[in-house]
């Protein structure tokens, strides 16, 4: 699996041109709903940028690592979302499949929303929505690693490389140049022990 990783810089850099792009367009929201986890920090960045203090989060799950953990995206909200009446942009880092982004905008739109917009980071052409925002086209398939899945990415590409998680996990972030300095390899191992603790109650 080819995997790229992209680094805190290029990261916020990312979110940054994302919302620039956003602004330019000269479309005004009401309101911002992040696809959580992956969309939480470029739908902050965003969020500021673009003045919106209204945001909402829905969790979604759908892939792992090593592909697609569920059949079709597994949707929950935690809190009321009040966008009936108003103009939303859906924030997420990238569209793979498009199924997620696709399944939360109808969930919006549902509810009521005047306007539903997608803005990602990376719009891969295997997904079948073209959102109305991104930074870059992938045209390619490549598992995206981003930095704030640093911990959880790197156990599950370590586990899918079989052997000790630790010592998989240092090769490969070593080989795609991930940085584990920002976080310490003494950190990093704990948090590896905590995702294998997990996985193995």
């Amino acid at each position: 699996m080819r995997v790229k990783y992209v680094p805190w810089g290029e990261a916020l850099k990312l979110c940054y041109s994302l919302a620039g792009k956003i602004l330019d367009s000269g479309a005004s929201f009401d309101a911002i709903v992040t696809i959580s986890r992956g969309g939480l920090v470029p739908a902050r960045i965003v969020s500021d940028v673009l003045g919106i203090e209204e945001m909402y989060v829905i969790r979604s799950r759908f892939w792992g690592i090593a592909g697609k953990v569920f059949d079709e995206p597994q949707v929950s909200i935690h809190e009321p979302l009040d966008v009936s009446g108003k103009d939303v942009l859906v924030v997420d880092e990238v569209v793979d499949t498009g199924l997620t982004m696709g399944k939360v905008m109808e969930i919006i739109k549902g509810m009521g929303a005047r306007n539903v917009k997608s803005a990602v980071l990376h719009y891969k052409l295997t997904s079948s929505l073209r959102p109305d925002y991104y930074v870059e086209v992938v045209k390619e398939w490549v598992w995206i690693f981003y930095p704030w899945s640093f911990s959880e990415t790197l156990y599950s590409l370590a586990k899918r490389e079989g052997g000790d998680v630790l010592e998989s996990a240092l090769r490969i972030a070593s080989r795609i140049g991930a940085e584990v300095s920002m976080l310490g390899a003494e950190t990093l191992k704990l948090s590896l022990m905590e995702y294998v603790r997990r996985d193995n109650p």
